[in-house]
């Protein structure tokens, strides 16, 4: 089965991004309700208390572990409703268990069957392992974990109506729009192009926002001016914590027009991209030229890695340096052309990530 992130064909991946599409465009996550509801019950509910208990006990904030939780979770609750996600932020040790699968299952030994399946298999049959134990065994557990999701989805799905259910942040969103978007999957590829979503939010959300949140740490005059513009642009956002009616966050819409919050998101990504190869396969008929190199042939694997597109020297000042205000005008306006002509953190063309708008949302 060919995924969207995994299909290596220009057709395969074709079919598979249209089946997703439109629960992805800047316009469907803007006008979600159920989106919005989820954010909200997520900060309010999860990323507030939890900071503000360890801030009551004087307690150190595990800032990667929180990031990773708030990002699955916002993820997972777009996925398969909010009742049918995880709850990491809430339940500190599930997300350890989780992150220890997930690590196992991607560790450095999976280069062998990925790489060289045959030389893979071969061993095997001569009884050596290349891939370790817990590698198998944390690939079962993950796969359970995600058919539970499909499974809760499913059926909430079947009673909910997500135009007059009481808890909208319950309904499963993508899971609902993959399964009536296409009769013809069956449970395990639903599971398979799911995983691969929710897996964004462990590879590039939770990991650069945790390094946003670092940066911002260290450049204090950075946090006073993010905050003077979200507090003029958002007045909302200084409404009471303990009053559920009393809650608001400000629009997407809104915090896409402050020009400080882009610059600093673009920084970011710039500085600490997803650092995984993006493979690509040539044409199978006829060799190509690619970064000014003749005569690539058909059918070969290519690899581009967004750290180095993104630290040359020839293209940025100052590369290993966290600076929001090189995406700026003298006059504060976010740059045009800053966009893919100069970030290339969500790649660009055809298979430019499916998930780029979740991810600025």
């Amino acid at each position: 089965f060919e995924n969207a992130f995994s299909s290596l064909t220009k057709e395969g991946h074709s079919a598979a991004r249209r089946r997703i599409a439109a629960v992805y465009t800047k316009s469907a996550l803007s006008k979600s309700s159920q989106l919005a509801a989820v954010t909200e019950r997520i900060l309010f509910d999860g990323l507030v208390p939890r900071i503000s208990h360890d801030a009551s006990v004087s307690q150190p904030t595990e800032l990667l572990e929180l990031s990773y939780s708030m990002c699955i979770d916002l993820v997972n609750a777009y996925l398969f409703g909010q009742s049918c996600g995880s709850k990491f932020l809430t339940q500190g040790e599930e997300i350890k268990q989780f992150l220890e699968h997930y690590e196992n299952r991607y560790c450095a030994e999976s280069f062998w069957p990925q790489e060289l399946p045959r030389l893979t298999a071969y061993f095997a049959k001569m009884g050596f392992r290349l891939l370790p134990e817990r590698a198998s065994s944390s690939k079962e557990w993950l796969e359970s974990w995600m058919m539970t999701r499909c499974k809760a989805a499913d059926a909430a799905m079947q009673k909910a109506n997500p135009s007059t259910m009481e808890n909208v942040a319950d309904y499963p969103t993508v899971y609902a729009h993959l399964k009536n978007r296409d009769a013809n999957l069956n449970k395990f590829e639903i599971a398979s192009e799911l995983f691969d979503h929710m897996a964004s939010s462990r590879e590039v959300l939770g990991l650069v926002l945790a390094y946003t949140l670092y940066y911002i740490s260290q450049k204090p005059a950075a946090q006073r001016r993010l905050r003077k513009e979200v507090a003029s642009a958002a007045p909302e956002m200084h409404s009471s914590l303990d009053d559920k009616q009393d809650r608001q966050l400000p629009s997407a819409a809104t915090l896409d027009e402050l020009p400080y919050l882009s610059a600093i998101i673009c920084e970011s990504l710039r500085m600490r991209p997803n650092s995984t190869p993006l493979p690509r396969i040539t044409p199978a008929k006829t060799s190509i030229r690619l970064a000014g190199i003749e005569g690539i042939p058909p059918g070969v694997r290519v690899n581009a890695f967004q750290w180095f597109v993104h630290r040359d020297p020839k293209k940025w000042k100052s590369v290993d340096d966290w600076i929001p205000e090189r995406w700026l005008d003298g006059d504060g306006r976010l740059l045009k052309g800053s966009g893919e002509s100069q970030l290339w953190g969500f790649c660009s063309g055809p298979r430019m990530c499916a998930g780029s708008n979740l991810s600025q949302y």
